[in-house]
């Protein structure tokens, strides 16, 4: 913000005004001695105190003030003496009285200007910050807070009247209600032990900081909330604060604590059906194997009995089709014991794809560039499902799979 200690746009203050008021009196009083005591040279270097003075503080007031007063030494010395000398000497000090002036108002201006620019600037920094959604607050390098915005206030109750200034962790009881460093103190003591200490599941990645915090929000429950904070630079890079912005994640957390146990339970569940599956598989394969002995037997008993060969042979591939169907059971039977995993869908089709033998089938895939959390058999079934239309689709030419939106959700196709 503008100091207003010095630049005073509209009033006068009262210590600058005495200053220059005092300087002006005693420049003119002691000009008024002098000239009436013969000395007409030494008096006038009294002038530019208030000159200067006048100026500094008040930049162009400052200046105008500063002409009147030079014509005011002008017309002192005129009124005591007319010698040409003298006044030659007079308007070669009004000139420089009036340059001194312009060169410091013109600069005392300047600097004005720069400093109202960066009150603008940390206004609008300051309203940005104030209005973000999520909670924010700035400290400075001793660790006092200098900003506080109203998302904060919401989520502590704290108003930025009652902490802006505060040290001593006064963010962090406001917040947890214990005095203990922040993510945003972390950030400037740029001590690692601190991290392992209070935040042993922080990331932090090119010094940034970032990760999970459980707090009591205003109603004495526990909330999750997602904290990151980053240092702040000036222009020559050095650091001169830091900023932390907390978001309530408590939803989130939740959910995917719920899903973590769905998936447990689901998993456990998948185990047991494995187990099961697998369990009447291999009792199912033995069955068809025996099945098929007592078909070659009878083929071998029934030699030469055209019909009744064509019944067995009949009987023969039917236990094969079951034989296939139990061995392609076999291959989903683990589905669901590994948990989901996000996988990218062309990367997925393409591998699943890849090792099919096509005889002469056109297989196609458009799919569209997304991720997908799903079991991590995924790609075996994309490969058994063009196997399987190439093995038993007997007339089909060409396999396409593609993907297509069906409103918020969207169909992986496979079309023989």
């Amino acid at each position: 913000m503008i100091d207003r200690r010095y630049f005073h746009a509209n009033g006068v203050e009262p210590i600058p005004a005495i200053l220059i008021l005092v300087s002006s009196a005693v420049a003119i009083a002691v000009s008024l001695h002098s000239l009436s005591s013969g000395y007409y040279v030494v008096f006038q270097n009294f002038f530019y105190f208030p000159i200067i003075l006048a100026c500094f503080f008040y930049a162009r007031r400052g200046f105008v003030f500063a002409v009147a007063l030079s014509c005011l030494y002008v017309v002192l010395l005129l009124s005591f003496t007319q010698d040409p000398e003298h006044l030659l000497g007079a308007i070669v000090r009004f000139i420089l009285f009036v340059l001194v002036a312009a060169v410091i108002a013109a600069l005392s201006a300047d600097q004005q200007r720069i400093k109202t620019a960066l009150a603008e600037s940390e206004r609008s920094l300051n309203d940005i910050i104030n209005f973000l959604p999520d909670a924010t607050f700035v400290l400075d390098l001793d660790g006092r807070i200098v900003i506080w915005n109203h998302a904060m206030e919401q989520l502590t109750g704290a108003r930025s009247e009652e902490v802006v200034g505060r040290g001593d962790y006064e963010h962090a009881y406001r917040l947890l209600g214990k005095r203990r460093p922040l993510l945003a103190d972390i950030v400037l003591q740029d001590d690692p032990e601190q991290i392992r200490r209070w935040y042993p599941d922080v990331r932090n990645v090119n010094g940034v900081l970032s990760g999970d915090l459980e707090i009591e929000d205003l109603h004495g429950k526990k909330a999750v909330v997602w904290a990151v904070a980053t240092p702040l630079r000036n222009n020559q890079g050095e650091i001169i604060g830091a900023i932390e912005s907390i978001r309530d994640v408590t939803l989130l957390h939740d959910t995917r604590v719920q899903l973590q146990q769905a998936n447990e339970s689901l998993t456990l569940a998948n185990t047991k059906l494995h187990l099961i599956g697998k369990m009447t598989q291999h009792d199912l394969l033995n069955t068809t194997q025996a099945l098929s002995g007592y078909i070659e037997l009878i083929r071998q008993a029934t030699a030469g009995d055209r019909p009744l060969a064509e019944y067995t042979d009949g009987a023969d591939a039917l236990v094969r089709t079951l034989c296939e169907q139990v061995e392609f059971a076999r291959d989903y039977q683990s589905v669901g014991i590994k948990e989901p995993v996000w996988q990218d869908l062309q990367y997925t089709v393409a591998n699943g794809l890849a090792t099919v033998t096509s005889k002469g089938v056109a297989i196609t895939a458009a799919i569209d560039p997304v991720e997908v959390y799903a079991d991590p058999l995924l790609e075996r079934v994309i490969y058994n499902l063009a196997t399987n239309a190439i093995i038993h689709g007997q007339t089909v030419t060409e396999i396409r799979f593609s993907t297509e939106r069906a409103g918020s959700d969207m169909l992986l196709v496979c079309e023989d």
